[in-house]
């Protein structure tokens, strides 16, 4: 049980031990028994039983459990009694008289016994054992080969054989000849500055702090890692210092345990092991914070750091989970933290912290909890990598298969990211409750695309394959909950389907026939039901994803997928919809006409004044390019909670050549005011006029650019980084700051009479990156991604009303 999970954990973490929980929501229990019994050949007798009126000491005890299960017995005490088919709650407990795969010499044979009951216990007895013997086995070849499965292969073969299935529908005769490289002649220029952090605080409590980073890079060029812990340990104090004064009369007082989820940029993955004891010590090992960890490549951050992140804080959280709510001390708990102990119908925050060892979902690498769900409504969940849970080992594809290993580690993140779903409390969930994701690939995915490729072409990579494969499994995954079927393990839905059946005579649930009697009832219900309405349908279609490619990500693994999702519960009730998919040209430039007086050893738009280059473009003259500029949304109720994703895209005409382009005479300003407008403007439902955010609801903007020249030599990539992103951090910064003082009336003052707090931001330095969406983009037409965004919009408080007023009812003027 979760109960006995957690004690055990405790202990062994006093002990620096690590806990293997196997059983643990490794299926239902019923699923559980049949699998101790047929794979593992058990024989057992009951030998206590304590479960009146369902199993009697004189009638029961020494039967086998086997005959118990095979007779129907402990179904039918299920359906009547709740009574744990498995023994899981104590109701009997059994004795191994034979097992072949482990004893290899011979079987116990119980001789003489006697029932004796407890006189002050009725119901309870126990089967005394007073004369037994071994029984000798002959030996056979089939018992010397016996032996015991430790279920990866079969995770292997079974995660192959989806990819493999998914794949299928890829069209063999694509090419990536359309896709275009950034220009290698960017030179490498470092800007040393200082960066200060942001902080957003939003209505209950909610904050994120962004772009926290060292006062000043650390100068240590012989050894790279401690120079990377001497800058955590200054993000931390200084992390310290911003929480402290967040909410300086809140008793207890703020704290890292308030922190709920933590983004975590490192400059090289290998700083990732010294960090991580830091880490630990400031964040603690007891319900800690979900985390992302990535690596974005050496002398890309601001002023050649090392380690930058942000996180996300949400008042009173900590001293929440760690005191009893029915013995509220109004002395030690302020108003804020007295009233969320004392709100039975949402959860401020719970945290899915698991370091056991089993088969249910990995075990996180490092001091973070598995999910963080706040308010009852939304669910941060770490980032998942493909590893095998029983082994802790990533995934590899079948030896027979022609499969990359990010292929199946991509499928296995998924699979990894729905169990974790699946153990959440409050009914659990599903990957369609997704409301934003981004999926990571690491240089080596892209490499072993190279190294594939028949073609020696230094100037063209296969990221048209890399992205429409990641696709194509991500949508497989998204249908099909990645194999994992909600409530099954805990009994809410039916057990596993069986092999022998169709699996379209089960509903999404896991029922079968949708949960009546027969086939014929389920499908004539069907199709009397009410009609859904468009909305309805958008949760069936595909979850808008931001893909990007770093140089490493954690445990050498090749893929990562991290989610933001609506609670079951929040998703039922609110409804989660996809905005409409928005493809516009904003911006053109005729390089022939505009002279940049961009300083050429930084990519991005200094700030300077070059004037408008679309106003000197000339139509007729077929040589100009534009910016195109594709948006979605995904949001979960009405003005609740959303996020937004942008990409802006560089499309030059047919008579501009690759290497002849200029980069430079954009309007970096104006796209990224055009972004921001088009991820709040298009978080709405597709047949209405106004947006269901503004700017005072956005929690954060992060945005992501390309930061690196790729090229290929002898089927190897070679990256080479070539911008910090400085100026590109000041241009968004400039952005937000004006649509913040404009949503306020022109004014540095709020309507709480506060100073105007803008947005949190972070910019992240990326290698590439592609945004799935609805549209399909012809293989003729060439474009390069140059920025995406991916903006993140929240009304807690509304949210928690909504789900309030909503959750088990039903209005009129909701059907």
């Amino acid at each position: 049980s979760t109960y006995q999970r957690t004690r055990i954990e405790h202990v062994c973490a006093r002990l620096k031990l690590t806990s293997l929980s196997y059983m643990w929501r490794m299926s239902s229990q019923r699923t559980v028994l049949n699998s101790i019994l047929d794979d593992g050949q058990i024989e057992a007798m009951l030998v206590r039983v304590a479960c009146p009126p369902g199993l009697m000491p004189y009638r029961h005890l020494g039967k086998s459990l086997r005959e118990l299960r095979d007779r129907g017995i402990l179904d039918i005490l299920k359906d009547r009694w709740g009574m744990h088919p498995a023994g899981e709650g104590g109701e009997y407990e059994t004795l191994v008289v034979d097992c072949p795969k482990l004893f290899k010499h011979g079987r116990l044979v119980l001789e003489e016994t006697e029932v004796v009951c407890d006189e002050s216990d009725d119901g309870v007895g126990i089967l005394r054992i007073i004369k037994c013997s071994v029984e000798k086995r002959t030996a056979t070849k089939e018992n010397e080969n016996c032996s015991l499965d430790d279920g990866g292969g079969t995770c292997e073969s079974q995660v192959t054989e989806q990819v493999q299935k998914a794949k299928s529908i890829l069209s063999t005769s694509a090419d990536d000849t359309s896709i275009i490289a950034i220009p290698a002649y960017i030179s490498n220029r470092i800007n040393q500055s200082m960066h200060l952090p942001n902080v957003r605080m939003m209505k209950g409590g909610m904050c994120h702090i962004s772009a926290l980073l060292s006062p000043i890079a650390c100068n240590h060029q012989d050894d790279e890692a401690q120079a990377a812990v001497q800058e955590f340990l200054s993000i931390r104090q200084m992390l310290q210092t911003i929480i402290s004064r967040l909410f300086p009369n809140d008793q207890p007082k703020t704290s890292p345990q308030d922190i709920l989820y933590v983004h975590l940029y490192l400059s090289q993955i290998s700083h990732f092991a010294k960090i991580n004891q830091y880490y630990q010590q400031f964040f603690g090992t007891q319900l800690p914070p979900s985390r992302s960890c990535v690596a974005v490549g050496k002398g890309v951050l601001p002023g050649g750091r090392r380690v930058m992140m942000d996180c996300i804080l949400q008042r009173g959280s900590g001293s929440y989970l760690r005191i009893d709510g029915n013995n509220v001390d109004s002395e030690t708990c302020d108003t804020f933290l007295e009233k969320a102990l004392q709100n039975k119908n949402h959860s401020l925050r719970k945290t899915l912290h698991v370091q056991s060892i089993s088969h249910w979902a990995p075990v996180c690498i490092g001091p973070y909890s598995q999910a963080n769900v706040l308010r009852s409504s939304l669910v941060f969940m770490a980032g998942m990598i493909g590893l095998v849970p029983q082994s802790m080992s990533l995934i590899k594809p079948a030896a027979s298969s022609d499969l990359s290993d990010w292929e199946v580690q991509l499928y296995q993140s998924w699979k990894n990211a729905a169990a974790v779903l699946d153990g959440l409390e409050d009914g659990g969930g599903k990957l369609e409750d997704c409301v934003g994701g981004l999926v990571y690939f690491s240089a080596g995915a892209l490499e072993s695309l190279v190294a594939s490729d028949e073609q020696d072409d230094s100037a063209c990579f296969p990221w048209h394959r890399l992205w429409k494969t990641a696709e194509c499994i991500c949508n497989d995954a998204l249908s099909t909950n990645a194999g994992i079927v909600m409530g099954s393990v805990d009994g809410v839905a039916a057990d596993n389907v069986p092999t022998d059946m169709d699996s379209s005579l089960y509903d999404e649930d896991g029922l079968l026939y949708g949960g009546y009697e027969d086939e014929g009832t389920w499908r004539e219900m069907s199709e009397t039901a009410a009609t859904p309405s468009s909305e309805t349908n958008d949760r069936n279609t595909t979850v808008p994803m931001l893909m990007v490619c770093l140089p490493d990500l954690p445990a050498n693994a090749e893929a990562e997928v991290e989610l933001i999702l609506a609670s079951r519960r929040a998703a039922a009730c609110l409804g989660i919809c996809n905005g409409s998919a928005v493809h516009s040209l904003v911006q053109c430039c005729d390089r022939d006409s505009a002279t940049s007086q961009l300083d050429r050893s930084i990519l991005w738009d200094t700030g300077c004044d070059n004037g408008n280059p679309s106003v000197a473009i000339n139509k007729g003259k077929g040589n100009s390019s534009c910016i195109e500029i594709s948006s979605v949304a995904r949001y979960v109720g009405l003005g609740c909670a959303c996020v937004s994703t942008a990409m802006a895209s560089w499309k030059p005409s047919n008579t501009v050549s690759i290497e002849g382009a200029d980069l430079f005479n954009f309007d970096v300003g104006d796209i990224l005011n055009r972004m921001i407008d088009s991820c709040i403007n298009n978080a709405k439902p597709k047949d209405e006029l106004s947006s269901l955010f503004t700017i005072g609801d956005v929690l954060n903007v992060r945005l992501y650019y390309k930061a690196a020249s790729v090229s290929q030599r002898e089927n190897t990539v070679q990256v080479e980084m070539t911008d910090d992103g400085s100026m590109l951090r000041t241009q968004l910064h400039s952005v937000l700051q004006l649509k913040s003082k404009q949503y306020h009336g022109n004014t540095n003052i709020d309507s709480n009479g506060g100073s105007v707090d803008i947005p949190a931001y972070t910019a992240v330095p990326v290698l590439g990156m592609h945004l799935s969406d609805e549209k399909e983009t012809p293989m003729e037409e060439t474009s390069m991604p140059l920025i995406a965004m991916q903006v993140t919009m929240a009304d807690m408080m509304r949210m928690e009303t909504e789900m309030w007023v909503r959750h088990n009812r039903q209005y009129q003027f909701d059907n």
